[in-house]
């Protein structure tokens, strides 16, 4: 099943977040640094790191228990938690099992939590009054803190004046994810989210499922760039791809195969017309992104009487 967008905001929100990542990196002199300096941004933010725990179920309620109520979580995929955030004692625990290059986005998020003060001040305070948290706050608190992580962790607009540099495509946000220390995967999110051009990134579990009908390649999650929006219903593209998918040939077959070069496919925009898009695959061990981008209407032939074409296309007389 297609995932929601766990990164929505409404352009006041969005702009809250901005400015309150926008003046930790400033406190922590990271602006223009590479990659980005999450552990001088830990300090800034006042922030304990502990990354030696396992988070597992026993862990977890012996923590819960001591903290109450006054704790952010931020799980992955499969529910699994990743760190934690402590309001009281400004503490943030990171469990040690979690991928490498998952671990900026995940402290960066819990950073999120223990610096933007109307959610700081919550989780004190209902660590104080033994209270939950309503969950459509802390649905919304999940969400702000992931837009906090992924704009101090790509330093506000210095990723996508790096982006617009290079041509477009799967090497360049690679390149990206790399300079800024981040996943490919949240390079590739934000690659997309900030360009200008009509593009998308189509995310694809990592695993295809295959019968006699063919293989089925189920869809995660779909990001677009406002342009792209405008232009087409990324709905759409559907749950899953298939054979007769217009992504096909960009769905990685062999186990071994980690890309899938440039190529051409037809997608049908908001107007029912048909256009010609490029698209490039890059394959992880967690997810398979496929990038998207259009480029021009598709191109109708005009026969001219005359020409051998237009003789196949005419009608015999008998």
């Amino acid at each position: 099943m297609t995932r929601p967008d766990d990164s929505f905001l409404t352009p006041e929100q969005l702009a809250t977040v901005q400015r309150h990542a926008d003046r930790l990196l400033r406190d922590a002199g990271a602006l223009g640094v590479f990659p980005t300096p999450i552990n001088t941004i830990m300090e800034a933010a006042k922030l304990i790191v502990v990354d030696d725990e396992v988070l597992n179920e026993t862990f977890m309620r012996r923590f819960l228990n001591s903290a109450k109520a006054g704790v952010a979580t931020i799980k992955s995929a499969l529910s699994k938690v990743l760190g934690l955030f402590e309001a009281n004692d400004r503490l943030v625990i990171i469990d040690r099992e979690t991928p490498v290059p998952r671990i900026p986005f995940v402290k960066l998020h819990e950073a999120g939590h223990g610096t933007m003060p109307h959610q700081s001040k919550v989780y004190s305070l209902i660590h104080d009054c033994e209270k939950t948290l309503d969950p459509d706050i802390t649905d919304l608190f999940e969400r702000e803190a992931n837009v906090f992580a992924s704009e101090a962790l790509f330093q506000g607009d210095v990723f996508a004046q790096h982006a617009h540099e290079h041509e477009f495509g799967v090497k360049t946000a690679i390149a990206l994810a790399k300079q800024f220390g981040s996943s490919n995967y949240a390079a590739f999110r934000r690659y997309v989210t900030t360009n200008p051009s009509a593009c998308c990134l189509v995310v694809l579990e990592p695993t295809l499922t295959f019968d006699p009908s063919g293989y089925r390649a189920d869809v995660r999650r779909i990001i677009v760039s406002k342009t792209f929006n405008r232009m087409y219903d990324a709905a759409a593209f559907g749950s899953a791809i298939t054979q007769s998918h217009p992504l096909n040939r960009l769905v990685p077959r062999g186990s071994k195969q980690r890309m899938v070069p440039s190529c051409d496919i037809v997608l049908t925009d908001r107007n029912g017309d048909r256009r010609e898009c490029m698209g490039q695959t890059f394959k992880t061990k967690h997810q398979i992104l496929i990038l998207v981008r259009d480029e021009k209407p598709v191109t109708r032939m005009i026969v001219l009487p005359g020409e051998p074409e237009f003789n196949k296309r005419m009608p015999r007389s008998t």
